[in-house]
């Protein structure tokens, strides 16, 4: 039995590296190649072209501008937040640190369209509001610009710095502050000499990881931006690929291969910044520091709690769900104006939401289960076994999720659009490929975690009993790790539900996805519907990440 086992280990890792090899190394190579490939040869004209052109520097400065901008903010917001609810005795600090968290669940180009409608030049809420109040004429506010790009940005991702400074003020070791005010040292000072900088490399993290966030984001680009004339090399690959033709193809790819270079970039940075730091002084265990009194700044500090969460949670929900309840879109807002008829079209007479529900659905489902089944593979060979090459294929599994999924699209066109015998495009496969290339990282990172916590003493007893290693997996194995697999399932589904980035440049007549469709209704100027079914959407991901978040609670470590 054992050395039946022993044969099979080498023909489980052969065929998966075969899958991985056609999901993720195959087209990532294709892109690489294609990005130096004109007229039939390879050349470097497509990058003399990238670098030629005005638009691309353009695109490429506003990338970095505001990624820059989009990281500083997030810092300022997302540490003093995460301070107060961890080491002060804010009022109500458990609510306010899932409210602060609430964005990050909501898909960011819901949030676009939400500021969209609160602060659009011609009709948005806030807009009309104060013109009404203070009787101005004009526009105040115009998010069809970089510093609306940078604001609706910070404000979906700040919460990257807000959950990576909480975390690591709840793991340091309070001793150090203790000594200091028991010497005589005032807050601020201890702040400022130890706090500040034991959680500097959290801060630098988050930080990097709100830069690489935002510089791959298309959603928010796409419906704030682009409508400005603002364009980022998201939408700037966007608008090649929507060119025509070879060349387009190719400069978009020379483009994306420029995009996963900083992209990539900032997150080895990240990671060798924390590897080197490491925490020194922040523990492991759970030590309560003590909560410092705000005094007579309590009150002070909730309100402005209850501003960003007014600002950041109610004011795009409130947006989204008035509008979805229009019966036309900059109609003055009185009961007569308002319908449920936007909800009974989506849902029961729209044949492209209706085919978007199903579309998107069938995908999630598809995807998070393969998913899990090929993670759940690796993530075993890679934890459980001593074959040869078993590390590379874990890290060669998880670089799509660190490449934006822009560049991920492209690479999918690239490979499945006919050019090498197999035509996907326009398909529901290539969303399926590009979903699970995507994303399996997901499960590689959750069953790794649930794996290391059994025992190989198990599976020997199994072994030694005479069962084989399908027999161990099958009785052991997987009933042991059944609640990280469910949780990992999940988080899979719900990110590929809600998918737009790759979904837009991969989608076609008939593959519709929830994400696209939101995106076309918008783009279209179909606000009121685009409204109703972005907040279907909204309730559904709510919902979703909740059972999520109560299915991982001390279960899975991501």
């Amino acid at each position: 039995m054992l050395q039946r086992k022993i044969k099979a280990d080498p023909f489980i890792l052969g065929g998966t590296f075969v899958v991985i090899a056609i999901l993720v190394v195959f087209p990532l190579t294709l892109l690489f190649l294609n990005s130096f490939k004109f007229d039939g040869a390879y050349t470097l004209q497509n990058y003399a072209t990238v670098f030629q052109a005005k638009r691309n520097y353009t695109a490429l400065f506003n990338s970095l501008k505001l990624g820059l901008f989009t990281s500083l903010f997030s810092v300022l917001l997302g540490a003093p937040l995460a301070w107060l609810v961890t080491r002060t005795n804010l009022p109500f600090a458990k609510l306010f640190r899932t409210l602060f968290i609430l964005p990050y669940m909501i898909p960011p180009f819901i949030g676009a369209i939400a500021w969209s409608q609160l602060l659009n030049r011609r009709n948005g809420y806030i807009n009309r509001l104060i013109q009404s109040i203070f009787g101005i004429e004009g526009y105040v506010f115009n998010v069809n610009t970089m510093p609306g790009l940078i604001w609706v940005m910070t404000l979906y991702l700040y919460p990257f710095v807000f959950i990576t400074v909480a975390g690591a003020l709840e793991r340091m070791d309070p001793t150090l502050e203790e000594a200091a005010r028991t010497c005589g040292s005032k807050t601020m000072k201890i702040m400022r000499d130890i706090t500040l900088p034991l959680v500097a490399p959290s801060i630098a993290g988050g930080a990097l990881l709100v830069f690489a966030s935002s510089i791959a984001n298309f959603g928010i680009p796409a419906l704030v931006g682009m409508q400005g004339r603002v364009f980022v090399l998201t939408t700037m690959i966007y608008s090649y690929m929507h060119s025509g033709g070879f060349n387009g193809i190719a400069t978009a790819s020379a483009l994306s291969i420029m995009l996963m270079v900083i992209s990539v970039g900032a997150l080895l940075i990240n990671n060798f910044y924390l590897k080197k730091k490491q925490y020194t002084l922040i523990s492991g265990k759970s030590m309560r520091p003590k909560t410092l009194d705000l005094g007579a700044w309590k009150i002070p500090c909730l309100i402005v709690a209850l501003v960003v969460v007014f600002i950041t949670v109610i004011m795009p929900f409130f947006s989204i769900g008035l509008t979805s309840l229009l019966d036309a879109w900059g109609a003055d807002i009185t009961w007569e104006n308002l319908t449920f008829r936007n909800y009974r079209y989506i849902l029961f007479e729209y044949g492209l939401t209706k085919d978007a529900l199903k579309n998107s659905f069938l995908l999630a489902i598809s995807a998070a289960t393969i998913c899990m089944v090929l993670g759940s593979l690796i993530a075993y060979i890679s934890v459980k076994t001593k074959i040869r090459g078993r590390k590379a294929l874990e890290t060669i599994a998880q670089i799509p999720y660190t490449i934006p999924g822009t560049v991920v699209a492209i690479a999918m066109i690239l490979a499945w659009s006919g050019s090498y015998g197999v035509n996907l495009y326009n398909t529901f496969w290539i969303l399926l490929f590009a979903y699970v290339a995507h994303y399996v990282a997901f499960a590689v990172r959750t069953t790794s975690a649930s794996l290391e916590q059994i025992h190989t003493s198990l599976e020997e007893a199994a072994r030694i009993s005479g069962g084989s290693w399908f027999t161990s997996l099958k009785d052991i194995v997987v009933p042991l790790i059944r609640p990280g697999l469910v949780a990992g399932w999940f988080l899979i589904f719900m990110p590929t539900l809600r998918e737009l980035t790759m979904s837009i440049l991969l989608w076609g007549p008939r593959t519709v996805t929830i994400g696209v469709a939101v995106f076309e209704m918008q783009e279209a100027g179909y606000v009121q519907i685009s409204a109703a079914f972005a907040t279907l959407l909204l309730l559904i991901v709510i919902a979703g990440n909740l059972l999520v978040k109560w299915l991982t609670r001390g279960k899975v470590g991501i």
